[in-house]
């Protein structure tokens, strides 16, 4: 899995809840346009596709900041605290 810092400005507000809801699909809400995604290779591209068919690519943008886990560890936060990058990862023990 890699982690990407997913940020984006969307110039109509419906389009905008849209692209907001994908996010909170795949990743944690650190901003109110930036998210936190780990993601596999397929739901990136699952990601990338859903975005696409929401924005419109001459008004909107939609920034996939790759991190390494070393950059994602070091995230700092003044004021409320920061959700480490993985503490939504699904774990199972069999």
């Amino acid at each position: 899995m890699e982690t990407f810092l997913v940020a984006y400005d969307i110039s109509n507000p419906k389009r905008l809840r849209k692209v907001a809801r994908a996010c909170e699909d795949f990743g944690l809400r650190r901003q109110y346009s930036v998210f936190l995604c780990r993601l596999a290779a397929v739901d990136l591209v699952r990601l990338k596709s859903r975005l696409y068919d929401i924005i419109h690519l001459d008004e909107d943008q939609v920034l996939f900041i790759p991190l390494c886990n070393r950059c994602a560890d070091a995230i700092e936060a003044l004021g409320r605290p920061v959700e480490p990058h993985d503490a939504r990862d699904d774990v199972i023990v069999v």
